[in-house]
């Protein structure tokens, strides 16, 4: 029983890393291939100009407390 366990547990992981590292090698196959085709595109320079950053922000009040002489 122990060594069928042992035997199906070490498939799980072999199974395991082997679609891990599958993944990984097809993610770099990807990447090669949609930035060969985003290389020229207008939409992909790297010189893009940042929209200005929305100034509507408040003014700070400072508030101080105040006693009541009752």
């Amino acid at each position: 029983m122990i060594p069928g366990l042992i035997r199906t547990i070490g498939t799980i992981l072999l199974v395991w890393f082997v679609f891990r590292w599958l993944d990984r090698f097809a993610r770099r196959w990807s990447n090669r291939s949609t930035g060969k085709e985003n290389k020229g595109s207008p939409t992909s320079s790297p010189n893009k100009q940042r929209a200005p950053k929305d100034q509507k922000l408040g003014d700070y009040v400072d508030f101080e407390e105040l006693k009541d002489d009752e």
